[in-house]
């Protein structure tokens, strides 16, 4: 389990602003790659739905996905082995798109596991059960017994029949039983939060240090007893045994003391995390785009409908596929997508890149941001065999890095955005400006004469980048740190290349 480390918060920011260091970020950036077909699809369908937050859609699909997959797929790490799933937690500006997030992907998670759960129906044996039955729990409390449950003891028990107790000597139902009764996090399927700010993670108090140990083990290893969680009943003298095999999907506003939480306590180094403060630009423009829906009558409800079914076919044909993979390599979980020389070859050069990062850090600081690093490892390698796996390919290769690095990388830049913008210490409706400012003048400087698609305006990507570390002085990475703050105000069309063009405002 990570331990909380004991940092100064000061000293945290200190180190945290050499992130400013254009030259030491360069190193991590991958490139742009297509990611697999399904997950375009869903990000494009789930971004009509939650407009502007296309990268949490396209995390949504990993974590189905992943889920889905925890029983039959594993990543091999020597004598150990990563299961597949993802744990999201996204932290973002109150009233943009979360909550819309989660009520579209609520009945494709709910159909997909029932698909699953039906699916050893079509081998002739029983539906999944017990731990293994996938469901989805969005629980509103965070008490011990509302996440764990609690048991009865010696309470009746409905199969005992008084009346053949008396005539057959032999019958042995015991008329009393010890019941057991599971919370939300029992079992497998999508353990949903969506107000995870009143989780107590974020608060120094007792129960935070609870309620960080509860998460912290069930986002352990799945093929080792490390993820059981158990509680003592004193009452009972017995404990409590909860087996969790879930994902996390958790969305909360960003709570006060972030910055240094993030950093000291160890639960979220078990997290995918994305953290994102909406630019004042892009809230103006999501009320307006809201206003003009308004009076609009829009037959949603048929045509989610058709979505939730599509999305939930889309992941029980990855799922079938797996199992027609894990009989081919006689029930390996470790061989169903396996690795290449070249896949593992571009691992070792993140790997090698992040560390030429991290070196320039205190030792102190190294120690708590080296956690970050390698989960980030870990979240790659995951990625990259959902990847493959949605590509039915059963080979791991360099491609398939880059596509799970790409991932990886706008989670960090999320996190690196949000700490130097802290340190700045200036209004935030300040800096928001001062950013779009930079990236307009990188536009119009690149001289955006370009046709595409029938329109004038558009200029290649790559030279505004070019025109932007020119203007700036800096590496590429700072204008890829800040570019998810400001890309609403462009827009991007992929052809041969890339090319991007300055949205005109609209009339008053």
């Amino acid at each position: 389990m990570a331990k909380d480390l004991d940092v100064d918060e000061w000293e945290l920011y200190e180190a945290m602003a050499k992130v400013t260091d254009d030259s030491s970020l360069e190193v991590i950036r991958s490139r742009k790659i297509e990611l697999p077909k399904d997950v375009i699809r869903w990000r494009n369908v789930v971004g009509e739905f939650s407009l502007y937050n296309e990268y949490s859609a396209s995390m949504s699909y990993f974590v189905s996905l992943g889920q889905i997959l925890k029983d039959t797929v594993r990543v091999p790490i020597g004598r150990l082995a990563l299961d597949p799933r993802i744990h999201y937690c996204w932290i973002q500006t109150s009233r943009s798109g979360k909550t819309t997030m989660f009520d579209f992907l609520s009945p494709v998670w709910e159909r997909t596991f029932e698909l699953i759960n039906s699916y050893p129906t079509t081998r002739n044996n029983l539906p999944l059960s017990g731990v293994r039955q996938f469901t989805l729990n969005n629980p509103d409390s965070f008490t011990d017994q509302a996440l764990l449950g609690t048991m009865k003891m010696n309470v009746p028990n409905p199969d005992y029949n008084r009346q053949e107790a008396r005539e057959d000597p032999e019958y042995d139902t015991p008329e009393f039983e010890d019941k057991t009764i599971y919370g939300s996090l029992y079992g497998s399927g999508i353990i949903a939060f969506d107000e995870f700010e009143h989780s107590g993670i974020f608060k120094e108090s007792q129960h935070k240090q609870e309620t960080v140990m509860l998460f912290q083990k069930f986002m352990n290893r799945l093929d080792s007893k490390s993820h059981l969680i158990k509680k003592r009943l004193t009452e009972w003298g017995k404990d409590l045994v909860v087996d969790s095999q879930r994902s996390l999907w958790a969305t909360t506003l960003p709570p006060e003391g972030f910055e240094k939480v993030i950093l000291t306590k160890g639960v979220f180094q078990r997290m995918w995390l994305y953290v994102r403060d909406v630019p004042e630009s892009l809230r103006a423009q999501m009320e307006e785009d809201y206003i003009d829906m308004v009076g609009e009558i829009m037959e949603d409800e048929q045509g989610s409908a058709r979505y939730h079914e599509e999305f939930s076919e889309m992941l029980y044909n990855s799922y079938r596929w797996v199992q027609e993979r894990l009989e081919a390599v006689d029930g390996d979980k470790r061989k169903v997508v396996e690795w290449t020389e070249d896949g593992q070859k571009a691992l070792k050069n993140v790997w090698r890149g992040m560390k030429k990062y991290m070196n320039t850090f205190d030792d102190s600081i190294y120690e708590a941001l080296n956690t970050f690093l390698m989960n980030m490892i870990n979240n790659i390698c995951i990625a990259a065999a959902l990847c493959a796996v949605s590509e039915r390919s059963p080979k791991i290769t360099a491609k398939h890095i880059k596509q799970g690095r790409q991932l990886t990388d706008e989670s960090f830049d999320s996190i690196t955005s949000w700490f130097t913008e802290k340190l700045k210490k200036r209004p935030k409706r300040f800096s928001d400006k001062n950013n779009e400012k930079m990236y307009i003048a990188a536009y119009n400087s690149t001289n955006p004469k370009v046709k595409v698609n029938g329109t004038n305006g558009w200029v290649d990507k790559k030279l505004m980048i070019e025109s932007f570390r020119k203007n700036e002085q800096c590496g590429r990475n700072k204008f890829y740190r800040h570019w998810q703050s400001v890309k609403h105000i462009f827009e991007e069309v992929r052809k041969s290349q890339t090319y991007v063009k300055l949205k005109v405002e609209k009339d008053e």
